[in-house]
């Protein structure tokens, strides 16, 4: 019994788990980490994505007229039906912030805020794999936490950096006067990703659909490993090539006067108690929503858990910036 109210749990740790611990590793490689609330804001605009692209792709499917060829029809379904509508969706997040939020004040903020809108989006379509994967979902959950996850995170921060190429000047090459160079950066923010998303997709498709009869052959199941391994290196060089165009941005980031905000090493341990408390909170919600008496006591007692988190990371800001800043100490302590 016990077994069985965890399952629910574990299921929804191992599907958002793999997007919050790229999501911190990227944060705490800024050299200026962002603001918690306002990431955090991209994150679920990225997952509420998901669930908008999946009403499109459920209308295109009905609409568009698909290759009866097996191979064909796999490109046109991942081209058309999964890849364009997604990334047009992640990277309309991703500009709106971009140009709208007072927070994107630095190149790397491009590579942060892409990143989590693509984590945000991996996050929900990962749990949402797991869950109809029935019995297999551990398999489903290990092998989307290492590939799709991290990919889906890379396919946002490659838009992100081209997007931060054409808003901050002189970024890896990006030239003030030239306005068609940043036209045209805009639209590699969204080609880009759409290309590599559709081939990594595609790949997918095909080994997908291989009939049984042909998969028992050893013609079809080298057809099935060819694709699998043009999916794996499609994801792991979309990995690669974000991790590239991030260390190029941090190189050439310019070092910034000192602001309002909190030295970097008081928000990178900020930000790993957020994405423990938001952690723990999916976990107890899952346990009191599906969870027995006991793991329904147990559900509680992590939501509180996850208060208390968020409860210290305030105090632990408001302690940090009086301690740098003593006038505001001596405001606080005279009222």
């Amino acid at each position: 019994m016990l077994a069985t109210d965890l399952v629910p749990a574990a299921m929804v740790a191992a599907a958002v788990a793999p997007a919050l611990l790229v999501l911190w590793l990227i944060v705490a490689a800024d050299s200026r980490p962002e603001p918690p609330k306002v990431v955090l804001i991209g994150v679920i605009l990225g997952a509420l994505s998901t669930a908008a692209a999946a009403v499109l792709e459920l209308l295109l499917q009905q609409v568009l007229p698909f290759s009866s060829n097996r191979w064909v029809a796999a490109y046109e379904t991942a081209l058309w039906v999964a890849s364009i509508p997604e990334e047009t969706l992640k990277v309309g997040i991703i500009a709106a912030i971009a140009l709208h939020s007072r927070e994107f004040d630095e190149p790397m903020d491009g590579i942060v805020y892409g990143s989590a809108v693509g984590l945000g989006f991996a996050a929900l379509e990962n749990l949402l794999y797991v869950i109809g994967a029935g019995a297999g979902w551990g398999t489903i959950a290990a092998v989307r936490g290492v590939l799709s996850v991290p990919f889906h995170g890379a396919l946002g921060a490659i838009a992100g950096s081209y997007i931060v190429r054409a808003r901050f000047t002189g970024v890896l090459g990006a030239h003030k006067d030239d306005h068609w160079r940043r036209r045209r950066l805009f639209v590699l923010a969204w080609f880009v990703p759409v290309v590599l998303h559709s081939i990594f997709d595609a790949a997918l498709f095909a080994a997908r659909g291989t009939p049984a009869e042909e998969a028992d052959k050893t013609e079809g199941m080298v057809g099935i490993l060819l694709t699998l391994s043009v999916a794996a290196v499609v994801g792991f060089g979309a990995i690669i090539f974000a991790a590239v165009l991030a260390r190029r941005i941090a190189r050439r980031q310019k070092m910034w006067l000192e602001t309002k905000r909190l030295p970097p090493v008081h928000w990178r341990d900020v930000w790993a108690e957020c994405l423990i408390g938001i952690g723990l909170s999916f976990i107890a919600l899952m346990l009191v929503i599906a969870g027995g008496p006991a793991m329904k006591l147990a559900g509680c007692g992590l939501m509180v858990l996850a208060l208390g988190t968020a409860w210290h990371c305030g105090k632990s800001l408001n302690e940090a910036a009086k301690a740098r800043h003593p006038a505001v100490a001596a405001a606080s302590a005279a009222s």
